[in-house]
């Protein structure tokens, strides 16, 4: 029910994608979860359909997948298209989930998507292999915490497939 309400939303409903995917990067739904357990939501198109001189900074996608009959799983994605950890700066990635959290979440859908989730995960998505990671963007990256209904959570690095596991 909670999902459909999402799918058919006014504005919501417009963003709702097959897939979480830019820059070449997937983040891959594991397929022991059936495609009405999960809605995909393109933050990023939201953020760039704005008429506004400055455009927040926003993560690619919101994942939110239902667990069981009352229970709901929410992955807030960033991909990146990138060989190397240092092409881009970690302050902007922040801004994403800051922007996400605060704003999307927090002000703008609160009376749809703010509820209490089982799980909330934080990804930043590459292609960059787990080994060739750069030791320290795990580190860097869990520096800054972020919160959502009082809880704490922290950006994991992640390999595109598969991301979203089932939760029970």
């Amino acid at each position: 029910m909670y999902l459909k309400k999402i799918k058919t939303h006014t504005v919501l409903s417009k963003l709702v994608r097959e897939r979480c995917e830019e820059h070449g990067v997937c983040v891959l739904v594991d397929e022991r979860i059936e495609n009405e357990h999960f809605v995909v939501l393109k933050v990023d198109d939201f953020y760039n359909s704005l008429n506004v001189k400055i455009r927040p900074k926003s993560p690619d996608c919101l994942i939110i997948q239902k667990c069981n009959q009352s229970d709901y799983a929410l992955t807030v994605a960033e991909l990146k298209d990138i060989s190397q950890a240092s092409r881009f700066e970690l302050k902007h990635i922040y801004e994403k989930f800051e922007t996400c959290f605060d704003d999307f979440i927090g002000k703008r859908f609160d009376d749809i998507l703010k509820i209490e989730f089982k799980r909330v995960k934080l990804y930043f998505v590459s292609k960059i292999e787990i080994y060739k990671r750069d030791a320290t963007l795990k580190l860097k990256l869990a520096n800054k915490p972020f919160y959502y209904n009082g809880k704490k959570y922290y950006i994991e690095p992640q390999m595109p497939s598969p991301a979203i596991k089932p939760c029970y």
